[in-house]
């Protein structure tokens, strides 16, 4: 895939994987506490990664629509429609990640106010407020774990006669996610220290909870994520340090590729460095979230060497 214009929240093209699954979303008693058995609460997720978690959590009490879910295609680049604004002011609840990432949900939850919905915004909740911070948040333990605590606390409080059942589900996520902790404390007491490179900053906060080091200029990995060229120094300091390998792993973002980072990953394949692959979406065929990045901790795990 070509690289695609990388600002954040701004809406370039519309990609086909990119079509909503609304009739998925089922009844809701409007825009006050649901009654049981009336219904569904109305979910919207801008990602799927968060949409995802919510329906772990909400279980047959929610119908969640995730406008963001093709893992072929850029999640930068959205165009939103009829359908992802009609999604969005029918929803009891909308679930945002904020940090700039996806701005266009915030605009549209301007556009069409209802009373009594509940936005989730995950930055908000785990106190991101600086624009220039990685947005990559569910590549970080604390921030989900905070976050699937307020998605749950935000459908009880719209739903409170199965609040036992949002709690439970909650319990159900926490326990399959806690495995991920385990792999990044792994990681840290063997490998601490030890230095790594991204093409973007996606494995952001895995790297930092993992005590690893980024042994690639920061400006290469900005500059992809901004849609600009990086610098010729910092490319040539990037090949350098995989010919030389000071690098031990490339973990390279599979979704969105162009010939800057297409020549990254060969120069890594060159030097015999080890490639893990990552994603900003949950790529079909996962079972589920956590096990997503499970998978993806535990292939970090096995390339700097078990």
């Amino acid at each position: 895939m070509g690289r695609r214009t990388r600002r954040f929240g701004t809406a370039c093209v519309v990609t086909a994987g990119l079509a909503l699954s609304l009739a998925a979303c089922g009844s809701s008693s409007g825009s006050g506490n649901r009654i049981a058995g009336l219904g569904e609460l109305k979910v919207v997720a801008a990602e799927n990664i968060w949409g995802d978690i919510a329906k772990q959590i909400g279980g047959e009490h929610v119908a969640v629509t995730s406008l963001i879910s093709d893992p072929s295609a850029d999640p930068h680049t959205f165009e939103s429609g009829p359908k992802v604004a009609a999604a969005i002011g029918t929803a009891d609840v909308v679930i945002l990640n904020g940090a700039g990432y996806d701005d266009f949900a915030s605009k549209l939850l301007s556009a069409n106010a209802r009373s009594g919905r509940v936005v989730v915004t995950v930055a908000d909740v785990v106190g991101i407020t600086s624009g220039s911070a990685n947005p990559h948040l569910w590549y970080s333990a604390a921030y989900v774990t905070s976050a699937a605590r307020a998605i749950s606390s935000e459908f009880t409080a719209k739903d409170p006669a199965d609040a036992s059942a949002y709690a439970a589900g909650l319990a159900q996520f926490l326990a399959a996610y806690a495995p991920y902790a385990d792999v990044v404390a792994q990681i840290n007491g063997r490998y601490a220290g030890t230095k790594v490179a991204y093409t973007e900053r996606v494995p952001g906060y895995l790297i930092a909870s993992a005590g690893l080091e980024l042994g690639a200029p920061q400006g290469f990995a900005q500059a992809v994520e901004d849609g600009n060229d990086p610098s010729l120094g910092d490319t040539a300091a990037f090949a350098t340090a995989l010919r030389d390998h000071a690098i031990k792993v490339l973990l390279y973002n599979d979704q969105v590729t162009d010939s800057v980072t297409d020549k990254i990953k060969s120069d890594a394949t060159s030097a015999g460095v080890p490639i893990v692959g990552v994603a900003e979406t949950i790529p079909k065929g996962a079972a589920s979230f956590q096990q997503w990045q499970i998978d993806q901790a535990k292939a970090l795990l096995a390339a700097l060497g078990g």
